[in-house]
């Protein structure tokens, strides 16, 4: 599935875009659910971000959450997460599309990964930058939250 961001609108992959290799297998009926529901929190997410707001982040993070963004020279916990999301705010014009790969589940435990491609950033300045992702999701009081992901700033191909 991809999606287009910025002013968001969601898009779904059309079967002749992706090739056998960047299709997943087929998967189980509670595979599909987690899938759905991960995934449009993602989606969530990055909606949000682009609205520059990362309250909806925050409040989909973890116990103990720890993410390593692209361009960190280490891994960050929620402090700079809100630190990210105070250098964000009023910055509206991002624009990103993400394209999902693959969720790992394995009981309470979920590992989602995607690609995107940022053509602006969020203060207007064009860019033509790709990212891969993974974020691992963890269920904690009943609710799928971000525990920790990785995002690595990718070669275009």
């Amino acid at each position: 599935m991809k999606a287009a961001l910025g002013i968001v609108t969601a898009l779904a992959l059309s079967a002749g875009a992706a090739s056998a290799a960047d299709t997943p297998p087929a998967h189980d009926a509670r595979w599909e659910a987690e899938k759905q529901a991960i995934w449009a929190k993602e989606l969530a997410i990055y909606e949000g971000r682009s609205r520059g707001d990362l309250s909806l982040y925050l409040a989909n993070t973890a116990d103990d959450y720890v993410a390593w963004p692209p361009f960190n020279e280490v891994p960050k916990g929620n402090e700079g997460l809100r630190a990210t999301g105070a250098a964000m705010a009023g910055k509206t014009k991002e624009h990103l599309e993400m394209t999902f790969l693959d969720l790992a589940l394995n009981g309470q435990t979920a590992v989602i990964y995607y690609k995107t491609h940022r053509t602006m950033r969020a203060d207007g300045t064009p860019a033509d930058e790709y990212f891969e992702v993974t974020h691992t999701w963890v269920m904690q009081d009943g609710t799928w939250k971000v525990l920790g992901g990785m995002a690595r700033a990718r070669p275009v191909r």
